[in-house]
């Protein structure tokens, strides 16, 4: 895009955009030309490139690229958002403390900028839970893969509660993790750490983790620990509408 032929608006405007439009609990949108940098957990830079960036009153800040449902790089509810004006611009930092952790987002030539107060109360209905997930697996364990039989819903062990244990074509034990949103990495973290005491005394346990999706990595992340997907495409709603991604995820 060519800067120089839109009226864009200048580093102090857009800094005064951000921390009014954030005072007063606004929603905050610009289109951008920017590049990220992260700090925490692990660090991270994203070259520059045209961007969303959203500002919520809760404290949320999300950098999208044009393309993709998922941020590039984002903070959750709960963060401190302000900006700042230098010789090199204006930067949106997002920052909290627990993890310590910050995102920094330079804008390099601001297309456009809108702040606005939004209201949605409106809670989102979904057209399956979890508990009907159950119930289908129950009932046509075959989707889950072919010869599967269920023993037993919600069985009790002395290292929690499984969803559902059941036996493969091979009569191997099958321990299932039932998710209703999109498989993450903390969800392959919480399956590993049960089979991993799981399989102490039943060494040639399977462990499956079942949702409606799961990204590349997520998928490669079970493989390798020995574990595997288990895909219900019917219970995703949009792509992207019950995703829950965590910051292990763009790691």
């Amino acid at each position: 895009m060519d800067l120089d032929a839109y009226p864009l608006p200048d580093t102090e405007t857009i800094a005064e955009v951000v921390e009014t439009g954030l005072q007063k609990g606004d929603v905050i949108t610009i289109f951008a030309n920017c590049d990220v940098e992260y700090e925490g957990r692990a660090s991270g830079y994203l070259g520059v490139g045209e961007r969303l960036i959203i500002a919520k009153p809760d404290g949320t800040l999300l950098v999208h690229r044009p393309t993709g449902n998922d941020p590039a790089n984002w903070q959750p509810p709960g963060s401190s958002i302000f900006a700042s004006v230098d010789d090199d611009g204006c930067t949106i930092t997002a920052r909290r403390s627990d993890p310590i952790e910050r995102v920094n987002v330079h804008l390099r030539g601001t297309y456009h900028i809108v702040r606005y107060p939004a209201e949605d109360s409106v809670p989102l209905e979904l057209s399956g839970t979890e508990t009907e997930m159950h119930e289908y697996i129950l009932d046509n364990p075959d989707e889950v893969e072919q010869g599967l039989r269920v023993l037993e819903h919600e069985r009790e062990t002395p290292y929690g509660t499984i969803d559902i244990f059941a036996t493969d074509s091979e009569g191997l034990p099958v321990v299932i993790e039932v998710k209703r949103r999109q498989a993450t990495l903390s969800h392959v973290d919480q399956l590993k750490r049960y089979m991993d005491q799981y399989r102490e005394s039943n060494p040639n346990a399977r462990g499956i983790l079942v949702a409606p999706d799961a990204s590349d990595r997520v998928r490669r992340t079970l493989r390798d620990n020995d574990l595997e997907f288990g895909q219900l495409e019917e219970f995703a709603v949009g792509r992207g509408d019950v995703t829950s991604t965590t910051f292990d995820d763009f790691l």
